[in-house]
């Protein structure tokens, strides 16, 4: 079998060496008849799969994507060559969440929310919702869910409609981007949904720019009662709009999944894939690939209580991913690019779409709370340590 592996996958080749004849490339410079003589391709969201920059007639069998989202294939036209795809859904659902609890967090600090008593609208139930739901589990905070094709399934959770959802203290987004359809999701935060909202609610969007009619947002973030908005997607990535950068509390540059584990995830995904494909069994893991961080010795103001505090809680949760540090690099980069940009409209939105690219491929080192072993008192309540765990922590005294 003749894999044909984006470069920028991570640990592509130490995973499917075994599995048949690896050839990278690069997205900037794929060649036709690389593709043509591929029968597998590994790909991430970089390389765009259609009928314009695929050749005809090739040998594939199969094209899968180690990133959770899909909008970069045409499964429509891969079904029409009779091509299967796949994808890596779900591998950075735990990574969204963290970003979610970190913007919490940091909000209660300023005051914004009280995460005892408020409710978060959950839009979008899938891999990432429920990953999220499980994260507010463990922390006792109240939510809703909003998600109608799944309210069509056996799902037997309990969801709201999106009236309802937009009366929560926090609403966050996490649906793909689906353009037609009786389930379509352009611009599903339109003008009259962000006309709901008040300046006592927090409106996140870390699924897709696409998600919220974006001019109806900054009309609305220019008018009185405006909500507190955090946005790490854009429309036009990357040649985003800098008019929201000082209307919006935080922005990041599409980074809420972007974790060492939920990388690396994605390849394991598509590694147990092709061994599926292959017939062989999966020998490889997660583990074998990533290093583990020292342990993170936490001193808890309260350990002995059945629940962490607010204060305890940042101090467990920030310093393991605090999104305020993403917001300022991306707010200096912009800033820079923009200030040293030729002052004509091309060579400004080049400099910005640059910049919004280069933030992305060059993040930094993020890990997942699983990667940290917290080290805790001796007397830490066995509530704390049962809490810390849910969130994923390894926990010893």
């Amino acid at each position: 079998m003749k894999i044909l592996l984006e470069d920028t996958i991570p640990f592509g080749k130490e995973y499917l060496s075994d599995l048949g004849d690896v050839k990278t490339y690069a997205w900037q410079s794929l060649a036709a008849q690389d593709i043509q003589d591929a029968d597998v391709m590994a790909i991430r969201s970089t390389t765009q799969v259609n009928a314009h920059t695929m050749p005809a007639n090739t040998r594939l069998q199969l094209v899968t994507t180690a990133t959770a989202g899909t909008n970069h294939l045409d499964t429509a036209w891969l079904a029409s060559q009779n091509i299967r795809w796949n994808s890596a859904g779900g591998c950075n659902a735990v990574a969204v969440a963290e970003y979610v609890v970190s913007t919490l967090l940091l909000a209660e600090k300023k005051g914004r929310v009280d995460t005892s008593r408020c409710t978060v609208g959950i839009v979008g139930a899938g891999h990432v919702g429920t990953a999220l739901a499980n994260k507010l589990d463990a922390l006792g905070i109240n939510y809703k869910l909003c998600d109608p094709p799944l309210e069509q399934t056996n799902d037997s959770r309990r969801f709201y409609p999106l009236a309802e959802i937009l009366r929560c203290d926090v609403i966050t987004l996490h649906v793909p981007y689906v353009k037609t359809g009786p389930y379509a999701t352009g611009k599903l935060i339109d003008s009259d949904a962000l006309a709901c909202l008040n300046a006592s609610q927090l409106l996140i969007n870390a699924c897709r720019g696409e998600v919220i009619d974006e001019q109806a947002l900054i009309s609305r973030l220019q008018s009185s009662n405006a909500p507190v908005v955090v946005l790490d997607v854009f429309n036009n990535e990357p040649a985003i709009n800098p008019a929201l950068f000082n209307l919006c509390w935080m922005v990041t540059p599409h980074i809420a999944g972007h974790s060492v584990e939920g990388k690396v995830r994605g390849t394991q995904i598509v590694y147990e894939q092709l061994c599926q494909l292959v017939n062989k069994p999966i020998k490889k893991q997660l583990s074998d690939f990533l290093a583990p961080p020292p342990p993170l010795s936490i001193a808890l103001t309260c350990p002995t209580e059945k629940a962490l505090s607010a204060k305890d809680l940042a101090k467990v949760m920030l310093p393991v991913y605090d999104v305020s540090e993403d917001d300022a690099a991306m707010r200096q980069a912009m800033a820079d690019a923009i200030e040293n940009a030729p002052k004509d409209n091309d060579a400004l939105s080049k400099a910005i779409a640059n910049t919004f690219s280069r933030l992305r491929k060059q993040y930094r080192i993020r890990r997942e709370c699983s990667a940290y072993a917290l080290q805790l008192q001796s007397d830490t309540s066995i509530e704390i340590r049962q809490q810390l765990s849910a969130l994923g922590f390894s926990v010893t005294n």
